[in-house]
């Protein structure tokens, strides 16, 4: 696979700059974790399921679906810093959450709901449009053969932060009483977005790119190129199937919490179990992407992704007993997954796409992904109108049928080549 070696303006800087934006992001989410912490959350204020799966489709809909619009917002833009600008203030909506629950607003669970909906959804639609730009400028100013160590070495160091969070997140939440439990949680994790936030304004945009030919033709007609791109289709259809693991995830907590009567403190053993897979993600995939490429990462990430609703179906259908302890195993499943996602699929679209378009190519593959961000909720009707097995059975159906997908996958530098190719 050839790889370009040359070093761009400023490299060490934004490695640096990139590495701990990433890191310490990952590091607050640890405390209010879609998958884990506001399931358990929202569940304190309702028994709706398709409410307890809409907290995270908020997320998900307010990350990706905004994005193919930001992408036309920014593709003839030379200079892209700019838009962190923009982005940045709506992260204040953290605080925001964590000040209504000082303030005692659980004692009102529909405004509590509503206000961490909207704020959610507002963070998240920050954070996405702000990704586009973040990406853009790293595809710049980190050499393709640097991209997965440095996803690598941030979610490592998240990792390995993550542990101690998830330890924090257990005693938290046995040792404080609600809702002022969920408000530090909150508050910690604002700590930590603020500090990404700096380092994100911190990154030194490279100058931009020499454009190939055809590039201004394609900035153009961007949307037949991508429609007719049967690759990409291929991409899209691996993401959205395996991304269906998204059916039964937020369901975890509960099933375990209220279905197997675990005690609440183990959400921190779920966050640890979720680090683990993060860490055994960046300790090990991020540096056999450099030698293996992010199509080999897709295939493995994406196999790993099967295991965890599979876990769970099995210790569903045991009913707890023995199997109990697996249940860790479905988080570390999930971390390594879901870790792997940008080093994989993130890193496959980079490397396929024309350099010209990029931010095309990813907004329209993450607006797509928003179809993903209701999933959940789904989830919600379908373990309403039947049962966690069939939950989890059909996730594990649908996740396995994206794994066989990625085997469709052609060899990213192949199609990159045929893009530039004169």
């Amino acid at each position: 696979m050839a790889r370009n070696t040359d070093s761009p303006p400023n490299y060490r800087w934004n490695f640096t700059a990139f590495t701990l934006d990433y890191a310490i992001f990952l590091l607050g989410f640890g405390f209010i974790s879609p998958i884990t912490v506001i399931p358990a959350f929202v569940s304190q204020l309702t028994n709706s399921a398709p409410l307890i799966g809409l907290a995270s489709s908020v997320f998900n809909a307010g990350w990706t679906l905004p994005q193919l619009a930001t992408a036309q917002l920014i593709k003839d833009k030379p200079r892209k810093k700019r838009f962190f600008y923009v982005g940045a203030p709506f992260r204040l909506a953290m605080p925001i959450i964590a000040i209504a629950l000082w303030a005692g607003l659980a004692n009102q669970p529909s405004a509590m709901l509503t206000l961490l909906f909207v704020g959610m959804g507002l963070f998240a639609m920050s954070d996405g449009f702000m990704t586009l730009v973040w990406f853009d400028i790293m595809a710049r100013a980190i050499p393709v053969n640097r991209r997965g160590r440095l996803i690598g070495v941030a979610q490592f160091m998240g990792g390995v932060g993550g542990i101690g969070v998830g330890l924090l997140v257990g005693l938290i939440l046995k040792n404080w009483s609600f809702a002022q439990n969920y408000a530090l949680l909150f508050t910690c994790a604002s700590v930590c977005i603020a500090f990404s936030t700096v380092a994100t304004l911190l990154i030194r945009e490279p100058p931009p790119e020499e454009p190939h030919d055809g590039t201004v033709r394609e900035r153009r007609n961007w949307f037949p190129l991508l429609a007719s791109d049967r690759d990409y289709r291929r991409l899209m259809a691996s993401r959205l199937l395996v991304g269906m693991t998204a059916l039964a995830a937020p369901f975890y907590v509960i099933h375990a919490t209220d279905g197997l009567h675990l005690p609440e403190s183990i959400i921190g053993t779920f966050v640890i179990a979720t680090t683990i897979g993060s860490l055994i993600s960046s300790g090990v995939l991020g540096f056999v992407s450099e030698r293996l490429g992010s199509r080999f990462i897709i295939h493995v990430s994406s196999a790993i992704a099967v295991a965890g609703p599979l876990i769970v179906l099995l210790i569903d259908l045991a009913g707890g007993g023995r199997l109990t302890w697996a249940y860790p195993l479905a988080f570390v499943a999930g971390g390594v997954a879901r870790s792997a996602w940008m080093l994989g699929f993130t890193n496959y679209t980079l490397e396929m796409a024309p350099p010209g378009i990029r931010p095309a190519y990813l907004g329209m593959g993450n607006t797509l992904m928003g179809v993903m961000a209701f999933v959940p909720a789904v989830g919600g009707y379908l373990l309403q109108g039947t049962s966690y097995t069939v939950l989890f059975a059909t996730a594990t159906v649908l996740t396995l049928a994206g794994f066989a997908f990625t085997l469709t996958l052609r060899p990213a530098h192949v199609i990159s080549g045929e893009h530039t190719a004169p």
